[in-house]
């Protein structure tokens, strides 16, 4: 079997303070009619934002935290569990530290949110965008490249643009060079696909800066990067 080969060439980096799309109109509305704002009639988007983070602002931080917090994972964590989720961030980035990495994506949104409303009291959110050209060097490449991009394959391919002492490499080392990576899908959070051609994919990856950092500095590199071995006999 012809081992996978790409080049990938770094075509932008930037941090996010937010997530385009995160929080939609009908997510202010629904904040809004939380905290009992009254009549929404008219309101814009724009509006409806606005409106949203003055009144999260007339909330306590702790309490606007827990607002936010079981709106977005109500149905996923426990009251006891948002209480004190509320009361940690304004001291920690839960979207790196918080013990169910499955929740890092949402507890990044929440923190943004509430960053918006209370910038000098909640941690400043850091998450990283880097879009990235690659180019499949043959044809196993190329069938790895072109099928709905796996996150195992996408962090083995951006771990090869990394130094050997970052994070990723420090505490998922194994799951990088072995047969399988569980929790791949929690450190990508967003990823958006362009085709250039038929050898050259442009691909976005969002995710925590905790993670990503390591590829501030690169510009282009090699990777045999490959997909979890389950991914692989499905493709």
């Amino acid at each position: 079997m012809m081992d996978s080969s790409f080049r990938a060439q770094i075509l932008g980096f930037s941090n996010l303070e937010e997530i385009d799309g995160a929080w939609v109109s009908e997510d202010y509305s629904a904040l809004l009619e939380s905290m009992e704002f009254g009549d929404q009639a008219g309101l814009e988007k724009t509006e409806l934002r606005d409106m949203c983070i003055m009144s999260l602002q007339d909330l306590e931080p702790e309490e606007a935290a827990y607002l936010v917090l079981n709106y977005r994972l109500g149905d996923v964590l426990r009251d006891g569990q948002i209480h004190n989720a509320a009361h940690e961030m304004l001291d920690e980035k839960l979207w790196e530290e918080y013990v169910d990495p499955k929740l890092h994506e949402s507890m990044f949104n929440v923190g943004s949110l509430l960053f918006q409303a209370f910038p000098r009291l909640f941690p400043e959110p850091d998450a990283v965008q880097v879009k990235l050209e690659v180019t499949a060097a043959n044809a196993a490449s190329k069938a790895l490249l072109f099928t709905p991009l796996d996150e195992s394959f996408l962090l083995r391919l951006l771990a090869d643009g990394m130094d050997g002492q970052s994070v990723l490499y420090r505490l998922y080392g194994e799951q990088l060079q072995g047969k399988s990576f569980p929790n791949a899908e929690d450190i990508v959070w967003i990823v958006r696909t362009q085709v250039v051609n038929e050898d050259t994919m442009q691909i976005e990856v969002i995710g925590s800066g905790y993670w990503l950092d390591a590829l501030r500095h690169s510009k282009s590199f090699n990777s045999a990067a490959y997909a979890d071995e389950t991914q692989s006999a499905l493709s």
